[in-house]
């Protein structure tokens, strides 16, 4: 799944550079940011569904593993963006972002959990 979760966005990102490094910059226009929440909020309940199919259930509420997920991407795929040459760094970005989202979601699931001894603490 964390596989498949960011080689798609960042395909989507990557599919277009210009418009998506223009799209980053009228973010915090009052009408683009609407839409950018609006679009956000859509993307992270489709990754919080999908999380629910996982075999491996999470320890934490789906919406916020998949909020964390998709903060990371958007926060990497920006820096990735806004970088002189986006296209030169992605494969080694995407590779890294697997890694980072399967060390996540294995920490967070039941399983990893159960067997590492790890106790969450409350707040």
């Amino acid at each position: 799944m964390a596989t498949a979760l960011v080689t798609a966005f960042l395909e989507a990102k990557m599919r277009e550079v210009s418009t998506s490094v223009a799209l980053y910059s009228v973010s915090g226009d009052v009408d683009a940011a609407k839409i950018v929440r609006q679009t956000g909020s859509r993307i992270g309940k489709a990754i919080a569904e999908m999380l629910e199919t996982a075999r491996e259930r999470l320890t934490e509420d789906p919406q916020l593993v998949a909020s964390m997920l998709q903060g990371t991407m958007a926060g990497v795929s920006r820096r990735l963006l806004e970088s002189r040459s986006p296209e030169k760094g992605v494969d080694a970005v995407r590779r890294e972002l697997i890694v980072l989202a399967c060390a996540y979601l294995n920490a967070s699931s039941v399983r990893s959990v159960q067997t590492s001894g790890y106790t969450k603490r409350a707040g």
